[in-house]
Parts: C-alpha cells; sequence; structure tokens
C-alpha cells in the first residue's frame, strides 16, 4: 500500500507541474478516488499545450452540484475571443479527448473561461 501512496504523490506532483490547482485538497483529493483521471491529465498536458498555446493556464476543479456529485474539470483560461477558444475546444475533441473519453468514466470535463 506504501508504494501505490508513494507512487500516487509522485503522479500528483506532476500533475500540479501542468496544471494550477486550488488552494484547498479538493482536487488531490478527488484525484486520490479516482487515480485514473491524473494519468489522463498528464496525458492531455501536451495535447492542451498543443491547441491552445504553451503559456496556457489550466485550472483543475472539483466543485459539488446541486444532487451532491463532483466531477473533475479542467478549465482553460482563455484571454482571447470565444469563437477562438471554441474551434481549439473543438479540435482538442476532435483530435485527442473524444477517443480517451470513457476512460474518465464521466468524471472529467474539458472546459474554457473567459478571463
Amino acid at each position: 500500500m506504501s508504494t501505490f501512496v508513494a507512487e500516487h504523490q509522485t503522479v500528483l506532483k506532476d500533475v500540479r507541474r501542468h496544471f494550477v490547482l486550488p488552494a484547498d485538497s479538493s482536487v488531490a483529493t478527488f484525484l486520490t478516488a479516482h487515480p485514473a483521471l491524473a494519468q489522463i491529465l498528464l496525458e492531455a498536458a501536451p495535447q492542451l499545450r498543443a491547441a491552445f498555446g504553451a503559456e496556457t493556464l489550466v485550472n483543475l476543479r472539483v466543485p459539488i452540484d446541486d444532487s451532491g456529485s463532483q466531477s473533475l474539470y479542467a478549465v482553460v483560461m482563455w484571454p482571447g475571443q470565444v469563437r477562438d477558444v471554441r474551434d481549439d475546444l473543438a479540435r482538442f475533441d476532435d483530435a485527442w479527448w473524444i477517443a480517451r473519453s470513457r476512460q474518465a468514466s464521466g468524471y472529467l470535463t474539458f472546459t474554457y473561461e473567459l478571463v
């Protein structure tokens, strides 16, 4: 069990290098409960950079919906036009995400926020 914990902590550290996590432990806790998502995020990181640009920030969030359910959101922080980010997100979806989305079992959504 300690090997799993150590490996998971290493993966979480790698996730933090590519994504912005909130100050609270909500995302880390969620990724601990759904460890496959951390690996998916690491595989997505270069694809996100290719689709949205190397300097684009992607925040991770785990909101709780009205029914008490949680999902992980990878939110591209977009300073440009909504048309451009929608086109980029569609390309990311078509080129990479759609083929892998089933691996996330509905617990991961890639989206954007205009800043």
